[in-house]
């Protein structure tokens, strides 16, 4: 039997590879220097550690969280595989461009070249697009690389996105569904603060869960306890912060919620990639406030580079449009890692499973891009909703938009509404959305430009659109107010 798969059979249990693992495998031992892209529960990790275990020579693995290092260690250990961490105690600062699974040091690396010679170098994530593999391999100095990009599609998860409102109700609402679900597997619950992780964790225990908590204000103790006991059934709900679960090798996970919207999709990728590792069924929910989306500063604020803030804007910017998005979800996410999904709908997300109500909205299309046209991108799409609907704010007045033939003709809609038609304008390329410096600008497309083109004040051509979000509740409310109207009327 070839050495390889002995190792594999012998220490992991497996009869055989997952695509690429032994090829690469194959190009470590010839000492070649590689890239590896391949998706959340692809099996990266056996990548580096097979190779090791058939030369019997010693590797240096270099991770980003703490939480990583304990889950690799403990697992390698229970299969006899003599195995170490080293871990720091200071705040890890990461490279925004590369993702949150690269730490800035990581581009200090390339000065072990001058150490450990003759020693290949190993590069291995599940999200990174092509720019950022042309980083990664420039940094590291790597010499003519052996580069593997999988497919990022997880088919057998379900990807949900939910907008609600904070506090200690939808809190209770949300964890009144856990005891229904931990019979089939583990949950985790992401959130964005510690605050939210203590809130949530209390009103998990209160139903009778039993969860971990994780976070970084946490001592490293009772961190690894946590994290070692729902590695092993023992606690079936785990409420953490991102600091959580990187490559955590816990493979019936079947729900991971995120209370929040993330920063960026490959946080968001990484994170809901821990779900159903086993390829059984799983399920990804999101739940967003529109506050999220105001983030971006605070995110921002440690760093001195202009161009670094512009990234993270931006990064939250796509983290926005896939929530906001009435297209399917996993095509976005493919196409944001440049991988192309030829279906339109994927089955298996709520934009392609949910029946929704879909209504003309080319008269309101037209007047949104006509206001923003006339604002020639000077503007956010905060300015021509304002325009529409009537303000008389001072840069409103400042800048003479009150004497445009718009302004005030969308009054009838508020403004929330206004916003749910921007966004999936902006998610079906009527509209597109772009930084300047740290703020977030909006013009018409081409493909918007030919749909104004097609216009007259009088007719615009079909625009029939599902009505998700607010497009949905201010419908159902102007039906409402219609039916007590037609009620009261027949009564007099």
């Amino acid at each position: 039997m070839d050495a390889t798969l002995s190792v594999l059979k012998d220490y992991f249990g497996f009869m055989s590879f997952r695509p690429y693992q032994q090829e690469v495998i194959e190009k470590i031992i010839e000492k070649m220097d590689r890239l590896v892209v391949m998706a959340t529960g692809s099996g990266k990790s056996l990548c580096y550690q097979v190779p090791l275990l058939v030369v019997k020579k010693t590797g240096i693995v270099v991770s980003p969280l703490i939480s990583l290092m304990q889950d690799q260690v403990m697992a390698l250990k229970q299969r006899g595989i003599k195995a170490e961490y080293l871990s720091s105690a200071h705040k890890d600062y990461t490279i925004q461009e590369w993702g949150h699974d690269f730490r800035v040091e990581y581009k200090q690396l390339d000065k072990l070249r001058g150490v450990l010679l003759d020693v290949p170098y190993a590069g291995l994530t599940a999200t990174a697009t092509e720019k950022v593999r042309f980083d990664i391999t420039n940094s590291l100095k790597m010499n003519n690389p052996y580069i593997v990009v999988g497919s990022f599609d997880r088919p057998n998860l379900f990807y949900g996105v939910k907008q609600f409102n904070r506090g200690q109700y939808f809190i209770d609402e949300l964890v009144e569904e856990i005891p229904k679900e931990v019979a089939n597997g583990s949950t985790i619950i992401y959130c964005t603060t510690i605050k939210d992780v203590e809130q949530i964790y209390k009103s998990v225990m209160n139903v009778g869960i039993n969860a971990g908590m994780y976070h970084g204000q946490m001592d490293g103790k009772s961190r690894e306890e946590s994290h070692r006991l729902f590695v092993r059934d023992e606690k079936q709900v785990m409420v953490a912060t991102i600091a959580f679960g990187m490559g955590i090798d816990k493979p019936n996970i079947r729900k991971v919620i995120h209370y929040g919207c993330p920063k960026n999709l490959e946080s968001y990728y990484q994170e809901s990639g821990r779900c159903g590792r086993d390829g059984i069924a799983s399920a990804c929910w999101l739940y967003y406030t529109r506050s999220d989306f105001s983030k971006g500063d605070y995110y921002a604020a440690d760093l001195k580079s202009e161009n670094q803030k512009k990234t993270v804007t931006e990064s939250l910017l796509e983290a926005q449009r896939y929530c906001l998005t009435a297209t399917c979800r996993r095509k976005f996410l493919l196409e944001h890692f440049g991988e192309k999904f030829a279906a339109d709908r994927c089955g298996n997300c709520d934009n392609c499973t949910v029946l929704r109500q879909h209504r003309d909205m080319s008269k309101e299309a037209f007047l949104l891009l006509a206001c923003i046209h006339s604002c020639k991108g000077r503007w956010g799409l905060n300015m021509s909703i304002d325009i529409l609907r009537g303000s008389r704010a001072k840069k409103i007045m400042e800048a003479q938009y009150d004497k445009l033939p718009l302004h005030g003709l969308g009054k009838a809609y508020q403004a929330n509404w206004w916003k749910a038609l921007g966004h999936q304008l902006i998610s079906l390329g009527y509209l597109k959305e772009f930084v300047t410096d740290v703020y977030r600008n909006v013009s018409v497309s081409s493909k918007g430009e030919q749909f104004l083109a097609s216009c007259r004040p009088d007719y615009q051509p079909p625009l029939v659109l599902p009505l998700v979000g607010e497009l949905a509740e201010e419908e159902t409310r102007s039906a409402e107010e219609f039916k007590i109207l037609a009620a009261s009327e027949s009564e007099g």
